[in-house]
């Protein structure tokens, strides 16, 4: 069986034969604004390298087509066969979370594309009742089949749950989408929509709400900003799966120091074409920043990883 997935262990030697990246980086070297994550960090060439090799192929976009992808080289070569837990389903997403919860037993959820159904967000109140999910889903058609199922009422009726017709990016914004944009993908990207406002022309044009990712947690309530600048609060799991929006959402909350407040981060990436020439060096520049703050658990590019806060660590 071969495993191509990040794990860390004490000794950081490589695990399962897979690179992993390193929790040493110079601060000092690392620029999440412009992308210019040293280069020279081995830890963020043996990820770009890993990246790279992974998936070679521009075409390939999501979880889903990674898992092909692999399942025919390991074909061609006489290997088992992969299984696809590793990359994109339910059974790695939804693996019990480590030190979800503080003593106080209390716990925020933020679920960032919630699509039609909001499956994640209904399995986190299946599991772990004392949890308040809050559904995030900006496209209106997809938010209106949300808003109406009968298990999502359900649950909002318990006033413990919450719905909001919005996503999250690293600032606020109304976008220009098509029903053309909307139709051709049931996992729809925005990632570069907002640059080309001009090219809709006359075809009917539907509103996106973006909302600021450190303005939300505040809003919601989920952090408290004090008048000396102290922050309370924290979010216990920061989940995304939004089509390529996971880089600037990440990217502003490490930006602005919020990265720290949040106990657990997963979330699948993605490769979308308005950012594919630069997105291995932005995916593994993301790795470097967020080990300063976070511990993988799991992971592979695009797929599922989920990553742990360093004070929540177990030691071993």
């Amino acid at each position: 069986m071969v495993f191509l997935i990040f794990k860390y262990n004490d000794n950081q030697d490589y695990v399962s034969g897979v690179h992993q990246i390193s929790n040493s980086i110079d601060k000092t070297k690392t620029d999440i604004d412009n992308m210019t994550c040293e280069t020279s960090i081995d830890s963020y060439e043996e990820c770009y390298k890993y990246a790279t090799e992974l998936v070679p192929y521009k075409y390939v976009t999501v979880g889903i087509e990674t898992i092909m992808l692999l399942r025919l080289k390991l074909k061609a070569v006489n290997q088992p066969l992969l299984n696809s837990s590793l990359y994109w389903n339910e059974e790695d997403r939804f693996k019990p979370f480590t030190n979800l919860m503080s003593s106080r037993n209390e716990c925020q959820i933020l679920y960032c594309g919630a699509h039609e159904a909001g499956t994640d967000g209904l399995e986190f109140i299946k599991q772990y009742e004392n949890c308040h999910v809050w559904f995030l889903e900006p496209v209106a058609q997809f938010y209106d089949k949300l808003i109406h199922s009968r298990r999502i009422l359900r649950q909002l009726e318990t006033v413990k749950h919450h719905m909001y017709n919005i996503g999250l990016s690293n600032k606020n914004e109304l976008i220009d989408l098509t029903w053309k944009d909307i139709r051709k993908s049931q996992a729809l990207t925005l990632v570069g929509k907002h640059e080309n406002k001009n090219d809709i022309g006359n075809n009917l044009k539907y509103k996106l709400i973006l909302r600021d990712v450190a303005e939300i947690l505040f809003e919601f309530h989920i952090l408290l900003k004090l008048s000396n600048s102290i922050v309370l609060g924290e979010l216990n799991l920061l989940h995304i799966n939004c089509e390529g929006c996971e880089y600037d959402v990440i990217e502003r909350l490490i930006k602005k120091n919020l990265i720290k407040y949040i106990r657990i981060i997963q979330f699948g990436s993605h490769r979308p074409l308005a950012i594919r020439s630069s997105i291995n060096r932005r995916y593994c520049c993301l790795q470097q920043m967020l080990s300063m703050t976070h511990h993988l658990e799991f992971g592979i590019p695009w797929a599922w990883e989920r990553w742990l806060r360093n004070d929540l660590v177990e030691k071993k």
